[in-house]
């Protein structure tokens, strides 16, 4: 008998401990992976290609959140590339640079009437469309840098123009390059060219892990690349924060690795979606460089597969 007791004593103690345990871990839940939309630039032009965007799809064996090209102001809105990209609930991203066509002209209403077509075509079009405006204003290699408020007055009258025409559903993307270029000048600081939260639906940041592939440059890590650029535009606005290109070369360190740091990093909490570069051009910077490049994408897909179609579905609304 009194063996039997200590057995019930000692099975009740043993119940009061796991209860315990388990009123802690409810306290402090495992913490999983942040789900991030993932989304890729898969050609060498400013053309949309979903021939490369379906065979890097099937690559991955996953779909695609976002899919980004380039276009310029030579090209019209062309609502059959949106209605294409859009497909299956993928997120349409464009990248719209003027390039030979100058502030000057944009802020005095020269471009109003092809500005004025695509506002049209986009509120035809009426999902969801993010545009990558004007992006690297921070750095002397594109024609709309080195000029602040010029910028900003151009990037005010783009986006009037649009809500004006009724074109609501565009989503607007500011996104300077993580570099400023030249560093020293302050006309190219990235924080000069912010137009206002009111202008501004998403920030986006884009930079690179060169490695190796020259001899002044280093391996860096994701963490490296964005943190000081991420700390900045942050300090500028509340909106949700897209790395909007960025690529890991194999050379000069471990890309697999590199990628599944940058998912899995918890610097950037109000990061909501990266978009790869997904181009062999100065180095190899595509997803499928390497077999164990493409398996680390593949395993982060995987395993946050679910809760990534219900951020991109927020996005779509």
């Amino acid at each position: 008998m009194a063996t039997h007791t200590h057995f019930i004593r000692g099975l009740l103690t043993l119940c009061l401990a796991c209860a315990f345990l388990l009123s802690a871990c409810n306290l402090a839940p495992t913490e999983e992976t942040k789900p991030i939309l993932f989304g890729a630039y898969t050609r060498g032009n400013i053309n949309l290609d979903m021939e490369a965007v379906k065979t890097l799809e099937q690559d991955l064996d996953h779909q695609l959140d976002i899919v980004q090209w380039f276009t310029d102001f030579d090209h019209p809105w062309e609502a059959d590339t949106i209605a294409t990209a859009s497909t299956l609930g993928r997120i349409p991203m464009i990248t719209w640079q003027p390039n030979d066509h100058p502030l000057d002209g944009i802020i005095a209403g020269e471009e109003d009437a092809y500005l004025k077509r695509w506002a049209q075509g986009a509120k035809a079009y009426g999902g969801a469309v993010y545009i990558r405006l004007m992006p690297e204003m921070n750095g002397e290699w594109v024609s709309w840098s080195g000029d602040a408020e010029k910028f900003k007055a151009a990037w005010k009258h783009i986006v009037d123009l649009f809500r004006d025409e009724g074109a609501t559903n565009v989503k607007w993307i500011w996104a300077p390059n993580c570099v400023d270029e030249p560093k020293t000048d302050p006309n190219y600081f990235m924080e000069k060219y912010y137009p206002g939260a009111s202008y501004v639906d998403v920030i986006g940041l884009s930079g690179f892990n060169w490695g190796t592939v020259k001899d002044y440059h280093r391996w860096r890590t994701y963490e490296q690349i964005f943190t000081a650029p991420y700390e900045r535009v942050t300090n500028l606005g509340s909106q949700d924060v897209w790395i909007v290109e960025t690529a890991s070369t194999e050379l000069g360190g471990d890309k697999a690795a590199w990628v599944e740091d940058m998912f899995t990093s918890k610097a950037f909490p109000k990061v909501t979606a990266i978009i790869w570069f997904n181009e062999a051009k100065e180095t190899d910077w595509r997803v499928q460089s390497s077999s164990a490049s493409l398996e680390a994408f593949r395993n982060i897909l995987d395993s946050t597969e679910e809760s990534r179609e219900l951020l991109a579905t927020s996005y779509l609304k």
